[in-house]
């Protein structure tokens, strides 16, 4: 590899540590300690880039957060018990909660589920 070569992969380190520092300090992020440094983040990932699809969720609440949050109102939501019920109550709500206890418990329990006017009856055999 050469000199050249080296300098460049040096500046994309650097610039990959600024815009990670940057997104350590944004507002999102203003009550969060960390025992780490940006530079300690950047030497640990991989070369190729990750796209999370959380992270379009996750963006997509903050910013709802932030305008209940600067209108002084509540956001609202409901829970839902199963993956099914979230599917047909998510229409008609900003934010829905589905826990992940009760997603992996009914998805991977084995017991059949027999979906009721409410989406609530679990049948056993």
């Amino acid at each position: 590899m050469s000199i050249a070569r080296l300098s460049d992969e040096d500046a994309r380190f650097d610039d990959e540590v600024k815009n990670t520092e940057k997104w350590f300090s944004s507002p999102r992020f203003a009550e969060i300690k960390r025992p780490y440094t940006a530079r300690d983040v950047v030497e640990k990932r991989g070369s190729l880039p990750v796209v999370y699809p959380c992270d379009h969720q996750a963006t997509k609440l903050w910013e709802l957060l932030k305008k209940y949050a600067a209108e002084k109102k509540p956001l609202l939501t409901m829970g839902a018990i199963d993956p099914v019920q979230m599917t047909q109550m998510a229409p008609n709500q900003e934010v829905l909660y589905v826990s992940g206890w009760a997603c992996s418990s009914v998805l991977a329990s084995g017991i059949p589920y027999q979906l009721s006017t409410n989406g609530s009856e679990r049948g056993w055999p």
